[in-house]
């Protein structure tokens, strides 16, 4: 049986419980989930907050929180391990941390797969934090996943397109060298020309928000495109305004006005 929810009342005894219990408290770490690893490496817990690592209070509990994570990096799909990421890249600057970002890093062995947006974005924010840097994922083969051949016209395409410079954006703060070697933004420079100052008319409203924020972020990595990028995203931001409609035609009475003018 999985339990998704609990109260809180009722995880904080078993916070308790198992902080009380060094046995049972590795026993929890070698066997943690996601969400165990969260809830051992938060910094904050308790009804006031004061609680801070109540599981990992001993050399001996950063070890088997270790062995844990040794082994669940093996079975995880690539949202559950970009989840594990987003816990470690938020879990602090402690050496016994950064023991367990090189760690997973490395069990996770995403080299030669085409990963999402989202999890080369939580592998990057991991490895900015380690020296020297682990060996990137295979960032190009995402890269010539989502190139684009023109400027979107429709929803699909959009999706790409943001996932697209979200990328680029993602190798401008991370691996300039890779981004430069893959022609950004040169190489595409007419697309994005294209792109920055045409923007469909019937566009549905969630694809219009991804394109204000994608024209956002084009402006951020090119700034021979940024006015015109910024212009397009400003004039795409404003509310349509609603068409005038159409004054009624006043109803005659039947009251012969015309003629009684003229016999004035």
């Amino acid at each position: 049986m999985r339990v998704d929810w609990v109260h809180p009342s009722w995880r904080d005894l078993v916070i308790e419980s198992l902080a009380a219990n060094p046995d049972e408290r590795r026993r929890f770490l070698r066997a943690t989930g996601v969400d165990g690893a969260a809830v051992a490496l938060s910094r904050e817990g308790g009804i006031a907050g004061e609680r801070e690592r109540p599981l990992l209070g001993e050399d001996a509990d950063w070890d088997a929180l270790g062995d844990g994570l040794h082994h669940l990096c093996a079975d995880l799909d690539e949202a559950d391990a970009t989840r594990l990421l987003e816990v470690l890249a938020a879990a602090g600057d402690d050496p016994e941390v950064a023991a367990l970002r090189q760690l997973v890093l490395k069990r996770l062995a995403w080299n030669g797969k085409v990963l999402s947006v989202d999890a080369i974005a939580a592998w990057a924010a991991v490895a900015s934090t380690l020296d020297p840097r682990p060996e990137p994922p295979a960032v190009a083969m995402t890269w010539l996943e989502l190139e684009p051949s023109a400027a979107p016209r429709t929803p699909e395409e959009m999706e790409r397109m943001a996932d697209w410079l979200r990328l680029a954006e993602i190798l401008h703060d991370h691996d300039t060298e890779l981004l430069d070697g893959l022609g950004f933004p040169s190489r595409y420079s007419l697309l994005l020309a294209d792109f920055a100052g045409s923007a469909p008319a019937d566009e549905p409203p969630a694809e219009r928000d991804l394109r204000i924020e994608s024209l956002g972020r084009l402006a951020f990595l090119d700034e021979r495109l940024a006015g015109l990028a910024l212009g397009e995203s400003i004039m795409l931001s404003q509310p349509a305004l609603e068409p005038v409609a159409d004054l009624p035609t006043p109803i005659s009475n039947g009251f012969p006005i015309e003629r009684v003018l003229r016999d004035l």
